[in-house]
């Protein structure tokens, strides 16, 4: 596993932070089928989502009905981006933004973050990439048969917290031919 600490100022728009897009734009060069259910305005997936209608986004729905809408479509991609609001106060702000109930039950973030994982690891192909970032080092991990490549701590100073991001790969399942 690759580790690595740097050093960028902050900004509510994840891509925007020059390490984190440069990690972004490398493992979008290599491909084919991306998935982004929480993209604001980066339009830079195949397929982009994000619950608020004023952003530039393909699609506005709630993250994990998104990415359950493409299964349905039996879309399969090499790559998701996993960027969701980081705390309650980000989700409540993205809630009230979109004119939605913001309550304990729907601001809980752990919730929304397995449902949504879930959901995008039913999507992901095995030898895929997961990119995930926040304030913590959950990623999809080993429970979903995702292995840590890398993680990329970036520092923004001050009190702010810092934004971990990790690089995950889901592990292929070798076949087993039965011995006639």
């Amino acid at each position: 596993m690759h580790f690595s600490r740097v050093f960028a100022m902050p900004n509510s728009e994840t891509f925007s932070i020059s390490p984190i897009a440069a990690l972004v734009k490398a493992f979008l060069s290599r491909s084919t089928v991306s998935v982004d259910p929480f993209a604001r305005n980066k339009n830079w997936c195949s397929h982009t989502n994000d619950l608020n209608p004023q952003t530039s986004a393909q699609h506005h729905l709630p993250a994990d009905e998104f990415l359950t809408q493409l299964r349905a479509k039996n879309i399969k991609a090499d790559l998701g981006l996993f960027d969701p609001p980081y705390s309650p106060r980000q989700i409540s702000e993205c809630y009230k933004a979109v004119g939605l109930k913001v309550g304990t039950a729907e601001t809980q973030n752990g919730r929304l973050y397995k449902s949504v994982r879930d959901a995008l690891d039913r999507i992901i192909i095995p030898g895929g990439f997961v990119l995930s970032f926040g304030w913590s080092s959950n990623g999809m991990g080993i429970g979903r048969s995702y292995d840590l490549l890398a993680i990329l701590l970036v520092a923004h100073g001050g009190a702010h917290n810092d934004t971990i991001c990790l690089v995950e790969q889901k592990r292929v399942v070798p076949t087993t031919n039965p011995v006639l």
